[in-house]
Formats: structure tokens, C-alpha cells, sequence
């Protein structure tokens, strides 16, 4: 089984993939079965959250669970393991979360150490084209190696269809081939019910968390936000003087969520908004769906359930109440 683990990992992980003040509570409050409560996963010095997936976003995810939830931790290809902590940086000076793990994808001895202790478990591929292998999800799900997990918590895509097209495809032909055009709905569909089948078995509660077009996710300029993802994205990611992923993060730092797989995609409008820098259906904010994933371990609504990740145009990011607004959706 370790070495099954070990290659559908490689496989799926290829390529590359203000902080809150921790509160010294324990980092989980069990649900009791009589009032139907869901767990949470609470910010404290003891919880443990780990990170799977391959490309940016499951770096992004690490380094905001570190920040904001505890110990956190990431599991990584051998190769990318420099170039995964140059992108977790905190600054130019390659400072690194003192409570953020790398873990090699090929010490499976550590792996199923951590997952002992690990209160969530966070899963997200970049790639429109990957989804997590389920013999990876029945390892990491394992019901007799994770003793403590209570939520999990994957990205998906808009799955609904709506909103895609010939048009769409052709934008990710043509102009961005990480644009999302609904053509790996299947593959995402038995991914989530993957999800959600491996956590019933462990005792764990699901959340599905829906993206369309990736975009973004860095720091902005001057470092604004050191929370996401260090300057050097930029770099990776330029293709031109000024990289429309810079411009994207200054311009799209608000959020929309809805809840359940309703939000459409870009329609006729694909062509113009592949690799556009301003609001647009159809696109999600990296920094916007790690923020969302992360957040939602603390939100009893979200256990269960699936929402979306939509833009808003705006130059701050959004405070903790307006984030706590946004939530509300999920009670409805």
C-alpha cells in the first residue's frame, strides 16, 4: 500500500504546487450525536492541519493554516521542496512559518506520523486536468490512521455547466490553459464522492469547496499581504513585462461564496476574460478559495456541505467580520 501511496502522489503532486493570534484552546470541539452538532477545527497551539494536492494552491493552504490555525503541514515532491518554501516565504529573506512542515512525498513513516495527530485535512489540486488519485484518499483517509481527524476539506470545481461552451474551451486553448471549461466534470465528480465516502468511513466531516478559473494568490505589491503566497509567484508566472497575475491580486481582493454548485461560468465573454485582471464570472482568487477553505474549519455550517468561490472587485482582502457575513450563506 505505501508504495501505491508513494506513486499516485508523485503523480498528482507534480510540479509545483494579517495572520491570526492563536488562541490556547483545544483545537477541536467533538459533536455530540444527540444535538446533531458538526465538529469544528478551532485555532490553537495544538491543532494539526495537513495539506495534499499538487501546484500553487496547496502551498497556499499550508502557509495559511500555519498562520492562522496551529501546526500545519504539506506534503511535497523531493524536487519541488525549494521551490515550495521560496513560495511559502514570508519575505524577501526567505523567512518560513516557524510552525510549517515539508514533508517529502517518500517518507510515508512521517505521513502517517502526522496523520495520527492531524485534527484537518485539506486537499486541492491546481491542474484542471488532476484530481487526487483515490487510492491516495483511501491512504490518507485511513480509518486506522487517523485518530483525531475531524473535518476534511476539498476543493472541487463549478461542476453546473453553466455559463461554458465552445467559447470557453477555446479561451483555455488559446489563451490559458488553466482556464476551467467544465471538460473534467466527471473526473471531479467521482473525486468528491471519493471525499466524502473516505471521510464517513473515518468519522470525519466533508466540505467541498467550488473554484472556477484560478488566478492569482501572491502577496500583491510591495508584500502587502505576506500571508499568501511570496513575490516570486509572480516571477514563476510572467509572461510578460508586467505579469496579469500581479495585476489580478491588486484589483480582485474581494470574495463572493454561494452556497451548493450554482455559480456559472464565463460564457461568451471566455475569450477576453482568460487571463483578465478584473471581475469576471467564472474566475476564482487562489487567495480567495485557500482563505475560504481554511476559514471554514471554524464554521459549523460549512460541515457537509459544497459552496463556491466567486470575485469581487476590491483592493483590501476581507476583515474577519466580513468574513464571518460571507459564512452566513451557508445557514440558509
Amino acid at each position: 500500500m505505501k508504495q501505491t501511496f508513494i506513486s499516485a502522489l508523485v503523480g498528482t503532486a507534480a510540479g509545483v504546487a494579517g495572520a491570526f493570534q492563536l488562541l490556547p484552546t483545544r483545537s477541536t470541539i467533538r459533536a455530540s450525536a444527540a444535538t446533531r452538532h458538526h465538529a469544528t477545527v478551532q485555532p490553537s497551539e495544538s491543532t494539526t492541519v495537513g495539506t495534499v494536492g499538487n501546484g500553487y494552491i496547496p502551498i497556499l493552504l499550508a502557509k495559511l493554516s500555519a498562520l492562522t490555525h496551529g501546526n500545519s503541514w504539506v506534503i511535497c515532491p523531493s524536487a519541488d521542496m525549494d521551490m515550495m518554501k521560496q513560495l511559502a516565504a514570508m519575505d524577501a529573506f526567505g523567512e518560513l512559518p516557524k510552525n510549517l512542515e515539508f514533508v517529502p512525498a517518500s517518507d510515508t513513516d512521517r505521513v502517517e506520523s502526522l496523520l495520527r495527530d492531524t485534527d484537518a485535512l485539506m486537499i486541492a489540486c491546481d491542474d484542471v486536468d488532476s484530481v487526487v488519485d483515490p487510492n491516495v484518499i483511501n491512504y490518507l483517509l485511513d480509518p486506522e490512521k487517523v485518530n483525531n481527524l475531524q473535518r476534511v476539506v476539498a476543493m472541487s470545481r463549478n461542476l453546473n455547466g453553466s455559463g461554458m461552451g465552445m467559447l470557453v474551451s477555446a479561451s483555455r486553448r488559446a489563451a490559458n490553459a488553466q482556464v476551467w471549461d467544465n471538460s473534467n466534470a466527471a473526473a471531479y465528480r467521482s473525486f468528491e464522492q471519493n471525499i466524502k465516502d473516505a471521510s464517513r468511513k473515518c468519522g470525519a466531516d466533508w466540505t467541498i469547496v467550488r473554484a472556477g478559473t484560478l488566478k492569482g494568490g501572491a502577496c500583491g505589491e510591495a508584500n502587502l499581504y505576506p500571508q499568501y503566497l511570496a513575490e516570486s509567484y509572480y516571477e514563476l508566472t510572467k509572461n510578460d513585462i508586467i505579469t496579469w497575475q500581479l495585476l489580478f491580486d491588486c484589483n480582485i481582493r474581494g470574495v463572493k461564496l454561494q452556497k451548493g454548485d450554482v455559480m456559472p461560468g464565463p460564457g461568451v465573454k471566455a475569450v477576453f476574460t482568460a487571463t483578465g485582471s478584473e471581475q469576471h464570472e467564472g474566475d476564482s482568487s487562489r487567495g480567495g478559495v485557500a482563505e475560504a477553505m481554511v476559514r471554514s474549519l471554524e464554521i459549523e455550517d460549512a460541515a457537509n456541505i459544497d459552496f463556491g468561490v466567486g470575485t469581487l472587485a476590491a483592493r483590501e482582502i476581507p476583515t474577519n467580520e466580513e468574513w464571518a457575513q460571507l459564512f452566513q450563506c451557508l445557514s440558509i
